[in-house]
């Protein structure tokens, strides 16, 4: 199973903006087939972080190369985020 970094839409539950109830941030998404498209992927087919993620690293190689990763996902197509499915897990 592959993974990337992607940008992922959410519409529900924003912490950030009062206005529009949405957001993006970056997550950790994980492929279930190897030789998916990433630029045509639907979010029906990934799994992510439930939580985005946070530029941490071990030393400033590491973490250099954690940024350049994250921002490749600004080169591909935003992914929606299921708001929906994890409030439920919580309730």
């Amino acid at each position: 199973m592959g993974w990337n970094y992607r940008v992922m839409r959410h519409t529900k539950n924003s912490p950030f903006v009062t206005e529009k109830n949405e957001w993006v941030a970056i997550h950790e998404v994980y492929y279930r087939n190897d030789d998916v498209d990433d630029l045509t992927v639907s979010s029906a087919e990934i799994g992510c972080t439930m939580n985005p993620i946070q530029a941490t690293a071990y030393n400033i190689d590491d973490l250099r190369w954690r940024l350049e990763e994250m921002l490749k996902a600004l080169d591909k197509p935003v992914l929606e985020y299921d708001d929906e499915e994890e409030n439920k897990k919580f309730e």
